[in-house]
């Protein structure tokens, strides 16, 4: 016989399951006194004990049956699961019945205040056929009644058909669908345009009178207008159509738009309202009437377009207060609007609701199934009690009152038992029951205190082990170990043999045909769902995280962390630090708001992260052993936290991950952060669910590079990103840079190995190597050339066409000259895209100027958002290496040159030998092609294409400085306090540029005076103020001979300032849009063409308070062309006191280029005219602290404090100053101080 004993495992912990156990033990041993017989146990809810079970749906009708056991254990679960999820299903279902309202529609039109306003107002297709005129006729009458003056009362009234010979007009919008079916248009009569007509005309008699006027002028438009009207009344529209026709052929452009409104008015009552809101809103453009909105709104409404019809509506309403038909038709629509979406929502939840019941009803009947087939396993009836019996008669041995024997049932023997007597047999059972409950008792162990002596023995080991362990540990408390002990693995040296290594990955022969196939499986593209898992070791940098998490802690691989163990959390460090705008990116929250989960588990880093102790080491005495370095502040912060950050990620946890992540920027920003952000942008892209995400993971891993370009693996993950992107030739640059950094980095070589094989399946390199994207300048971005063909570029235009283009600058061809491209375009350009351009430079140029200023602390100014591959941040002999490996052959540019006295354009070689016979100039170079951040990727580089610097540095009054020195002493800084909660870092001082601006208003000049602020502003695309170009320029005047100029199309590193946004607006009304402001001041610039009084003396005839405003909408767009252009037109216009106004903007807009010598000449040039405004002197100070020149930063930071004492700007700056250069600057010394 056998007893089936089953035990339900719970979800418990490790200590919960032991101590269930135990008691499972016990119980068996002595605690029979809760079985009362039965045969099946489970454990409790709570895991701590087991309890009987009296009907237990395990007593199966086959015990014997494996199969069948494990099948009802799931069909129970299934119908637990099911039971569950019942009490989800009625909660849902009485909520959906809450929201059920028969009565929201008489509830919204009693409370509504549009419905209210609309009272019983139709909104069905008749209120919108109204007739509309534009045109008063009574002008047209006085002409035709100077033409016809007495007519003959006698003779047959005639029509005035409009029959003069015009087969087809470019007026008369032939294409119009309605226009061409003209002849079988009908509409209704139109009587209520007889009112415009004076009463003593009789409709029969003005046909007359238009008819008599015809025959003697059939081409005058207001004859034909009349006719039109006529016909209009009578209803008749193909004759109407006819007189209309010729009427726009034949009137002049300023009555067109009135006829325009009449045949749009009248298809529209003829059922073709499209094509009059075509027409409609050609009117618009030229005549801004209520009328006209009005009449496009009632089109709109026939056609469906309700939302923009209430726009038109609140618009002529707007225009016209009195137009009461225009706000209750408004009205009436919202109420519509409304009424349809509560509708919607009603009927949404029915469906919804339906679909729950049906759901709920569903899983009741899959639930009866299944319990019914669990019974069908269970024993019956009869087959319960006689294992009950049988139970109790091994259990208590021979009882009176019942016989059992063997019996044989199909040649099986089996046991049945019979009772006598049930009172007598409870009772005897009883009996037996309590007596076996004494013994048990009797003979169990006693559990005392004394029984837990030798577990209070193991615990007092245990902690005098723990004890000890923290006295050794004293020594090592509190230590930083600033330094490495080792040299950094990167730049890694390459070998003769890592060098052939490096040719063979990097030649077009690599891999051939045959290894892409055999290897095709082994190296796969990355996708979403199998990326790499990747952690930069500190190791990298020099630090040996072994002896950290050995030596330092007095252990040993072979020797564990004593217990307890924990695991290392971050978030206790950082709970009252606020969050860095990084940690802001959309990517980033993302990331940390999911939750634990197998799917972000990266569980093939567990090796790499044991291995940091020993390969015989466990994952949980690690992370006690990091947690110990936390707790006890052992070695470098931002290398723990981010040993801790790797369990996270090891485990699955990505919000805690980046909790770690976090504190190891924030406690030591400045420390090997690129460990951090490679580790931050892993995260993001394992948790991406959007392409926005992945954006924000390249930004950061650009932000690692800034860092740190040395690191093939930062360079690798960017690769990554862009093949999620589908973006295949930037990707291959990145992961090209990666190999050539160290072609030993196995990730990037297969990697590399599978793009390139990809791209052989087009035969041979992907095109974005055989074909080249440059940009010529901002004008022609889209330029393509073929490296294979001697440089030979082309232009795509739309359906097809392409055009030859040298994209030459020293091409002396006309603009409007074109060729035909080569042969081969039409078959290569198609398989182009712009998201594969080979170094994606037309992508950076939109990257570039659509970046942010961040104005956040640390790293977060250097967020960097571009696909561009990042050089020169300091490891000059590896990013050399990639320069080589990866330049591209083709013939490089014209050598060009801008010549410091102003040439107006690139002059030949012997030109210059000419010109520099005659006058001696300074020759700057010129970049050979288009400036990228592939060539230059630090502002600071720019300074090669800058002037030099003049021989007389602009500097403050001596009085200003040491009247500056008063509100901020140098011996402050002495005090230990003076640098305490500094934000600003010596890498913010020289790259975050401030944007800097000087109204008009400053120097007593009235904006207003220019530009009419009474009038409604226009927001139409294109109403941009762009300043005209100069009738005679002044090199000198306009700073043209500045080498900054020349360079202006390729500004890499001036973007939006939008900073200046808000000083913009201001120009205009209160909460005016920019779009307001800048259609503004193009009709300002528009006006003062017409005004003599403003346009005397004035390029373009556009004053100069204009021009110098216009420029703010330019740099806040990161325009920087448009900017200086408006700049040149101020400055060759503006009296000569009022020129810093505009000087100071373009310093301001070459320091933010990095061109800081020709920023700091137009600068002092500001300060020489007004040596008393704030902004002047410190645009001034922030050009000399991003040239590092702090002796003369301070001077100006000072004489800005001496002008505006309360600047905490200049004040943080100069704070920055002393406590980040540790320097004593003894300038002060030689100012006499009273």
């Amino acid at each position: 016989v056998k007893i089936q004993i089953r035990e339900v495992q719970q979800s418990v912990n490790a200590s919960q399951m032991v101590k269930g156990l135990f008691v499972l033990i016990t119980a068996l041993s002595f605690g029979i006194a809760l079985s009362s017989g039965f045969t099946h146990w489970m454990v409790t809810e709570d895991g701590l004990s087991i309890q009987s079970v009296s009907d237990s749906p395990f007593l199966m009708a086959q015990p014997h049956s494996l199969v069948q056991f494990l099948d009802q254990e799931r069909k129970l679960d299934a119908i637990s699961q099911n039971r569950e999820l019942f009490s989800e299903h009625e909660k849902m279902i009485r909520e959906q019945e809450k929201i059920d309202d028969p009565e929201i529609e008489s509830k919204i039109r009693s409370s509504d205040e549009d419905c209210l306003a609309a009272g019983t107002f139709s909104t069905n297709r008749d209120p919108f056929i109204v007739s509309y005129t534009l045109v008063d006729p009574l002008e047209d009458l006085e002409y035709m009644i100077g033409i016809v003056k007495d007519l003959n009362e006698d003779i047959p009234r005639e029509n005035p058909y409009c029959t003069s010979d015009l087969p087809f007009s470019m007026y008369a919008f032939e294409h119009l669908p309605s226009m061409q079916q003209r002849a079988g248009l009908s509409i209704p009569y139109e009587h209520e345009l007889q009112k415009s007509l004076p009463s003593r005309f009789r409709l029969l008699d003005f046909g007359h009178y238009v008819a008599v006027a015809l025959e003697k002028e059939p081409t005058s438009a207001p004859l034909l207008n009349l006719a039109a009207l006529y016909w209009r009344i009578r209803g008749e529209a193909s004759n109407a159509v006819e007189c209309l026709r010729r009427s726009l052929h034949y009137s002049t452009q300023q009555k067109r738009a009135g006829v325009m409104f009449a045949l749009g008015n009248m298809l529209h009552r003829a059922g073709h309202s499209l094509d009059a809101i075509v027409l409609y809103q050609l009117v618009l453009a030229e005549i801004d009437d209520a009328f006209v909105h009005m009449a496009l709104a009632d089109a709109l409404v026939v056609v469906q377009n309700r939302s923009d019809a209430i726009v038109e509506y609140d618009a002529a309403f707007a225009r016209d207060p009195k137009m009461s038909d225009a706000s209750l038709k408004a009205a009436a629509l919202r109420c519509d609007q409304k009424l349809v979406d509560a509708m919607e929502k009603q009927h949404k939840n029915l469906l919804d609701t339906i679909s729950e019941k049906n759901l709920y009803n569903n899983r009741y009947e899959l639930v009866k199934t299944l319990e019914e087939n669990v019974r069908k396993n269970v024993l019956d009836a009869d087959g319960k009690l006689q294992s009950t019996l049988i139970y109790e008669y091994f259990t208590y041995g021979t009882l009176p009152h019942v016989s059992c024997r063997t019996v044989k049932h199909s040649g099986r023997s089996a046991m049945q038992c019979t009772i006598s007597d049930w009172r007598r047999y409870r009772a005897a059972v009883s009996e037996k029951h309590q007596k076996l409950i004494t013994a048990a008792r009797r003979n169990a162990p006693q559990f005392s205190n004394e029984t837990f002596d030798l577990s209070g023995d193991e615990e007092e080991e245990e902690s005098q082990e723990l004890i000890e362990f923290l006295n050794a540990l004293d020594p090592f408390k509190g230590i930083d170990m600033d330094e490495p002990n080792g040299r950094p693995i990167y730049p890694r040296k390459i070998e003769s043999s890592m060098s052939r290594l490096l040719e063979r990955y990097l030649s077009n022969s690599w891999p051939n045909r045959s290894l892409c196939d055999a290897n095709r499986w082994r190296h796969p593209m990355p996708t979403a769902d199998n990326l790499p898992q990747l952690f930069m070791s500190p190791d990298n940098k020099g630090y040996s995280v072994s002896d950290l998490l050995n030596k330092y802690l007095g252990l040993s691989p072979l020797k564990e962390h004593p217990l307890p163990w924990a695991l290392p959390e971050c978030g206790s460090f950082i709970r009252d630090q606020p969050l860095s705008s990084m940690f802001k990116l959309p990517g980033v929250v993302h990331a940390s708001s999911r939750g634990r989960s197998v799917k972000f588990a990266e569980e093939r880093l567990r090796q790499t992260f044991v291995n940091l102790v020993g390969n015989r080491a466990t994952q949980a005495d690690v992370a006690q052993r990091i947690r110990t370095l936390l707790k006890y502040n052992i070695g470098p912060k931002w290398l723990v936290f981010n040993l801790a950050a790797l369990y996270w990620r090891i485990a699955g946890v990505p919000g805690e991950a980046i909790s770690c992540l976090r504190a190891a920027l924030f406690f030591q920003p400045e420390r090997h952060a690129d460990v951090a952000l490679t580790q931050l942008a892993q995260i993001v892209m394992r948790t991406a669910s959007r392409d926005e995400h992945l954006s924000d993971a390249s930004a950061l891993l650009n932000t690692a590079i800034h860092v740190d370009p040395n690191e093939p693996l930062t360079y690798f993950l960017n690769g990554l990103i862009q093949i999620l992107q589908k973006k295949y030739s930037i990707a291959l640059a990145h992961v090209r840079a990666a190999v050539i950094l160290d072609p030993l980095f196995q990730p990037a070589v297969d990697v590399l190995h599978a793009l390139k094989c990809a791209a052989s399946k087009d035969g041979g390199n992907p095109v974005g190597e055989r074909i080249q994207a440059r940009c010529c300048s901002p004008s022609q971005p889209n330029v393509l050339c073929f490296v294979s063909l001697g440089g030979a570029c082309f232009t795509a235009r739309k359906h097809g066409v392409y055009e030859a283009n040298n994209c030459d600058i020293n091409n002396r061809q006309s603009k409007d000259v074109c060729w035909r491209a080569t042969p081969l375009v039409p078959f290569i350009a198609p398989s182009l895209s712009y998201d594969t351009s080979d170094a994606g430079n037309l992508e950076n140029v939109e990257s570039l100027k659509n970046r942010q200023d961040t104005n956040t602390d640390g790293l977060d100014d250097w967020i960097d958002n571009s696909d561009e591959i990042a050089l020169d941040f300091g490891a000059e002999q590896c990013l050399q290496r990639i320069r080589e490996r990866s330049r591209i052959t083709t013939t490089p540019m014209s050598q060009t040159q801008v010549l410091y006295a102003g040439a107006k354009r690139v002059m030949t070689k012997e030109a210059e030998e000419v010109w520099e016979e005659e006058v001696t100039v300074h020759i700057v170079p010129f970049p050979e092609s288009p400036l990228s951040l592939s060539q230059i990727s630090d502002r600071r580089q720019m300074l090669a294409y800058d002037i030099e610097l003049p021989e007389v540095l602009p500097l403050p009054l001596k009085e200003q400085i040491r009247l500056g020195l008063q509100y901020l002493p140098p011996s402050r800084t002495s005090d230990p306090n003076f640098c305490n909660n500094m934000k600003m870092t010596i890498s913010m001082l020289h790259e975050q540029t401030t944007s800097t601006w000087v109204s008009v208003t400053a120097k007593g000049v009235g904006l207003e005076q220019y530009m009419d602020l009474s009038n409604p502003a226009p927001a139409i695309a294109g109403f941009e103020p762009n300043c005209p170009d100069l009738d005679e320029p002044s090199p000198l005047r306009t700073f043209d001979h500045l080498p900054a100029y020349h360079l202006r199309e390729q500004f890499i590193f001036y973007k939006p300032e939008k900073a200046l946004t808000d000083a913009f607006q201001s120009l205009g009304n209160e909460r005016e849009r920019i779009e307001h402001v800048a259609g503004r001041l193009m009709i300002a610039m528009k006006v003062s063409k017409l005004t003599p009084n403003l346009s005397k003396n004035q390029d373009g005839g556009v004053h100069w308070t204009l021009s110098t405003a216009s420029t703010l909408f330019w740099r806040v767009k990161g325009d920087a062309v448009n900017a200086l252009k408006c700049l040149r037109h101020s400055l060759n216009n503006a009296p000569p006191d009022m020129k810093d106004v505009a000087l100071v903007s373009m310093a301001n807009i070459y320091h933010q280029a990095g061109l800081l010598h020709s920023a700091l000449i137009a600068g002092g040039a500001a300060l020489g005219i007004s040596p008393k405004l704030v902004a002047i002197h410190f645009t001034l100070a922030n050009i000399y602290a991003s040239m590092a020149d702090y002796e003369h930063a301070l001077q100006f930071y000072y004489s800005t404090l001496s002008l505006q004492s309360t600047f905490e700007p200049a004040k943080e700056r100069i704070r920055a100053i002393y406590c980040h250069t540790g320097s004593t600057f003894r300038f002060h010394s030689r100012i006499h101080l009273r």
